[in-house]
């Protein structure tokens, strides 16, 4: 089941469902010669986290096994938000997944039809 929850994490970081998400800047901050002041908001993509390279290494790769050593830095790896409007339902749709996902593979029979 560890490969299992791998492959779910993975798949999560790719293709994601949520993708954009409002916040306000609670401090000026200084980003890359922009500056964003205090009270302003702003709205950020959940690829700009899920692909950086800093964090995954070929981060458009789908690869489940980069999750056995992992520990994905705070705020890195967000499939379902993050803080008071995450979603409620996030552990039961990983739940879910996992379920249909070993059905799946349980009863499934691959043949392939080119001879």
């Amino acid at each position: 089941m560890k490969y299992l929850s791998n492959v779910i994490n993975e798949s999560l970081r790719i293709a994601m469902a949520k993708t954009i998400f409002f916040r306000e800047a609670r401090t000026t901050i200084n980003i890359n010669g922009y500056t964003i002041p205090k009270g302003w908001k702003f709205l950020t993509f959940s690829w700009n986290y899920h692909l950086d390279p800093h964090t995954y290494v070929r981060p458009k790769e789908f690869n489940p096994s980069r999750w056995d050593d992992l520990e994905p830095k705070p705020a890195s790896f967000l499939p379902f938000g993050v803080g008071p409007k995450m979603c409620p339902g996030a552990n039961l749709a990983r739940l879910e997944v996992s379920v249909i996902l070993h059905y799946f593979l349980l009863y499934y029979r691959y043949s392939s039809f080119i001879t």
